[in-house]
């Protein structure tokens, strides 16, 4: 180990580029109105694209000059399914640990989970991601034992860098996501001082069982945030969670960000009591874990608070900065204050950090609403084109029906129009002009952008003649 340690200070000392990308957790509404809520829900139907649309195509990933790591989802090797829980939750507490250690960049789980199942080659996903190390490991479980083996590969030479194997009862199981943490942290950067990760670990759950309850629900919502079956599954595997383990904050912080997101589907304003009841709660036992901060962000968001939101956007990403989710969400929050250009910068940013992110529609959808803010039509096109193609959202097909007008391709604007119709019966460019004036730069920006869509509903009713 210290010939491995050795090695590793002088890696640290001559590597000039490293490069990855952060734990991802959901974005919420940020939207502050019930107006503004039902013209943002995301539809879960599969999208049929107005016009002819090409597949995204991935853009080569430029390498950033930091440290950087993308954490393959650990394999389960027990032939238990029950524990495959454990793997996942391994993995992501790892990128979650390596996450917070700012001089790194950390690839979200969101994009490596991409990986999950399949035969990794290490330069592939270097080429893909634009990252250096790769971390690989696995997960067997024998009676009241598990065996984790961990290994880092420096993916540009498929050279072994580091490796461990680490050997404890299953109750001690949340032990070894710090150890491997640490152990990568010192063979990265041998000169980062211990105490700015020990400052940053998040409050561990006292309880197995509620965290795996805490791990799956959080990840689900996350994943699709307009699906209502897996944010009520959510809400209640928090309860059980809670029942278990009644001081573990983040299952209070979940359960507020999934009941806030019903009534979101629901098109209606959450009840305060009910949300920010275990939201409190939360703040109370951990306001400095980052995912407790990124849900009370989510959940302020959602409840119409968007200048209370982008604050705790931004505390969530002082805590995490390589949060994906969380610099989305800051972006967005942008959007309805106007900044539209502070807003392409930080959704950009998240798009860096994980570029397979399953919330990547609603991301690319506000991206394009702030390009045609910025009167960036070309780009504004192609994101909602790219939006609308991965999952229809509702500001995704507008966005796209006003670009189609901008370029003057108004038959496709006429059906991009039908299709936001289709998710959002009766809407009319009246109603969309008061959601317009609250993210137009002023009245006239917002009511030629209103004169758009009235050209692309004109196009829509022609062609229903």
């Amino acid at each position: 180990m210290e010939f491995i340690s050795r090695a590793f200070e002088w890696i640290a000392e001559n590597e000039a580029v490293l490069s990855g990308m952060a734990a991802a957790i959901v974005i919420v509404g940020v939207l502050s109105s019930p107006l503004r809520r039902r013209f943002s829900r995301s539809d879960r139907r599969a999208s049929e694209v107005a016009g002819t649309l090409s597949a995204p195509v991935a853009a080569p990933v430029p390498v950033t000059d930091r440290p950087s790591i993308a954490v393959m989802p650990f394999q389960n090797l027990s032939g238990d399914p029950e524990h495959e829980y454990l793997a996942d939750g391994l993995s992501e507490d790892i990128i979650t640990g390596l996450s917070r250690v700012k001089q790194f960049f950390v690839i979200a789980r969101n994009t490596t989970f991409t990986y999950k199942g399949r035969a990794v080659d290490v330069q592939e996903v270097s080429r893909d991601l634009g990252v250096r190390y790769v971390l690989e490991g696995s997960l067997r479980a024998v009676g009241d034992r598990i065996r984790v083996t961990a290994q880092l590969i420096d993916a540009t030479t498929r050279a072994h860098a580091w490796g461990e194997r680490y050997d404890r009862p299953v109750a001690d199981i949340l032990s070894v996501d710090d150890e491997v943490t640490d152990a990568i942290v010192a063979a990265l950067w041998p000169a980062l001082r211990r105490a700015e990760i020990e400052t940053s670990r998040r409050a561990a759950p006292g309880d197995l069982g509620a965290w795996a309850l805490v791990n799956r629900a959080w990840y689900s919502i996350q994943s699709d945030l307009g699906d209502e079956e897996k944010v009520l599954a959510a809400a209640r595997a928090c309860e059980e969670a809670i029942a278990l383990d009644p001081e573990y904050g983040l299952a209070y912080a979940v359960l507020a960000h999934a009941r806030s997101l019903v009534s979101q589907q629901m098109e209606s304003m959450p009840e305060a009591e009910s949300v920010m009841e275990p939201m409190n709660r939360a703040l109370s036992l951990a306001a400095d874990d980052p995912g407790v901060q990124h849900a009370y962000a989510a959940v302020l968001g959602n409840m119409g608070r968007t200048l209370d939101a982008k604050r705790a956007w931004e505390r969530s990403l002082d805590l995490n900065p390589n949060n994906a989710a969380a610099r989305a969400g800051l972006g967005i929050s942008q959007i309805y204050q106007k900044q539209h250009a502070n807003a392409v910068a930080n959704i950009d940013t998240a798009l860096r950090l994980s570029p397979s992110d399953p919330l990547l529609y609603h991301w690319l959808a506000h991206r394009a609403l702030a390009c045609a803010m910025l009167e960036r039509w070309d780009e504004a096109l192609d994101n909602a084109a790219d939006s609308v193609q991965r999952n229809g959202s509702r500001v995704g097909w507008a966005t796209y029906a006003g670009a189609l007008v901008r370029v003057g391709r108004i038959a496709e604007a006429g059906r991009a129009w039908q299709k936001l119709l289709d998710r959002t019966p009766g809407l009319s460019p009246d109603v969309l002009a008061m959601f317009l004036r609250d993210v137009a730069i002023d009245d006239a920006k917002a009511d030629a952008l209103v004169a758009d869509l009235m050209r692309a509903s004109e196009a829509a009713l022609a062609a229903s003649q």
